[in-house]
């Protein structure tokens, strides 16, 4: 019969490809078990081998070193072995959603800086974007707070910008509350269990469209009076609609920089009523 190997802790180091450190911390947590020579050298065996390749493979899999001290007991049921997987599941799906959920929102930054250094200080035809309507506030402050409510009950909501609404009179801009609105095509990184097709669109509507930089979060009435300028000159109307989103902010200690991005709603000079 063969004479059973003897491992050294730096050999199964080599082999397994894990430090000594951490083999003695798992023999330490109890997971393995080291043997003693007569000479007092601390050796492994084949079957050592074998338990850490189990042990690498769950760790692999993300378990905690405390479950995997559950599952070297030898009393371990396969039931509870199975339900355990389910939940581990699980887990790997909601880490999963939590990682597509932010690569949206980092895709959506990225999306936001490319319109900054596209169209900052200019003015060109745009449609408002296709989105879904989640609420409808009274300004900018309130639909903060509903922003905080709505995005601590359904994971995903956080991607909503602020729209916030005006209405051109006299050559100035009121208030008519702020939307807040998610962009069609965020729907897989939306919690499934809320409906957005339950809420209001909004219209394609054609506008003049441009990014400004600012100290104020809300823009002023010479923004709007500089892209009904251009409208004009391009052969369009203002509706008397003006829409403004801080798509993005870049804060400081004393002085915040807020990009808005304008949106003008307009039809052709011949077509108003």
């Amino acid at each position: 019969m063969d004479k059973k190997k003897e491992y050294l802790i730096g050999d199964v180091s080599r082999i397994v490809g894990l430090s000594r450190d951490a083999l003695r911390f798992y023999e330490k947590k109890g997971i393995i078990h080291a043997k003693k020579k007569e000479n007092g050298y601390r050796y492994f065996s084949d079957e050592d081998i074998y338990r850490l390749m189990c042990i690498v493979y769950r760790r692999k899999m993300n378990d905690s070193l405390e479950e995997i001290k559950d599952f070297v007991k030898d009393d371990m049921p396969v039931a509870h072995m199975r339900q355990h997987l389910e939940r581990r599941i699980g887990e790997e799906e909601e880490e999963i959603c939590r990682r597509r959920q932010t690569i949206a929102r980092l895709k959506l930054s990225i999306h936001d800086m490319e319109n900054i250094e596209a169209y900052e200080g200019k003015c060109v035809l745009k449609e408002l974007p296709a989105a879904y309507i989640l609420d409808t506030c009274e300004d900018l402050y309130d639909s903060l707070r509903q922003w905080f409510s709505m995005s601590s009950e359904v994971s995903g909501l956080d991607m909503a910008y602020f729209y916030n609404v005006f209405s051109m009179r006299n050559g100035m801009l009121e208030n008519e509350g702020t939307q807040l609105l998610i962009y069609k095509g965020l729907e897989p990184f939306i919690n499934s269990g809320f409906d957005l097709s339950a809420c209001l669109s909004t219209e394609p509507l054609p506008c003049v469209y441009r990014v400004e930089a600012s100290k104020d979060l809300l823009p002023d009435a010479a923004a709007a009076e500089t892209m009904a300028d251009w409208a004009s000159s391009q052969g369009f109307v203002p509706t008397g609609v003006f829409y403004s989103n801080n798509m993005t902010s870049f804060l400081g200690e004393d002085t915040n920089i807020y990009y808005l991005e304008l949106y003008m709603p307009v039809i052709p000079a011949g077509k108003q009523k």
